[in-house]
């Protein structure tokens, strides 16, 4: 298949991960906010400050997900393939990579953070396997920060070519 053809599934596929992000990060709060409202899950009422700490960061990642693929969305809706080097792509390249790498800082803290409570409250244990999803959520193990790295140099390279193309338009 050719670049024309694949591109069109790649955009319908962006537009759904896209809009399952979007539903992903709404619904992290609103089931924290309804299990806290019908009393579900002891350890919120001991833990509570604990357990929004990390949901907040949860919540955090999400948002950050939503923005990068929003920016995935937008490269591959307006990109050219004629002439696709633009500034515009070169820079939301560049800041998809940066939303990667907040994506890893956040996850970090946040893996980090899920330990706290077990050695700091009592009775925890309940506390960090009731937030066992939390650990697969805080992915720190260095795949955002190297996709973060590769998406930053191709966004560097998009715009370099921006420059090389300007300076033959005006060589010419």
């Amino acid at each position: 298949m050719k670049t024309e053809q694949i591109l069109p599934l790649l955009r319908v596929g962006a537009w759904i991960v896209y809009v399952g992000a979007i539903v992903q990060s709404v619904m992290l709060p609103v089931s924290f906010v309804l299990s806290r409202l019908r009393g579900e899950n002891d350890f919120q009422s001991h833990h509570f400050w604990s357990a929004l700490g990390i949901v907040s960061l949860l919540w955090a990642i999400s948002i950050l997900h939503v923005q990068v693929w929003e920016k995935v969305k937008d490269i591959l809706t307006e990109i050219n393939l004629k002439n696709p080097f633009t500034m515009l792509t070169a820079h939301r390249l560049i800041s998809t990579g940066y939303l990667l790498l907040s994506i890893w800082i956040v996850s970090f803290i946040g893996k980090n953070y899920i330990h706290f409570p077990q050695k700091s409250l009592t009775g925890t244990n309940e506390f960090v396997e009731s937030f066992d999803f939390a650990l697969t959520g805080f992915d720190a193990d260095g795949v955002y920060l190297l996709n973060a790295g590769i998406v930053y140099i191709i966004g560097q390279i998009f715009k370099r070519g921006v420059e090389l193309q300007q300076e033959n338009e005006l060589t010419i």
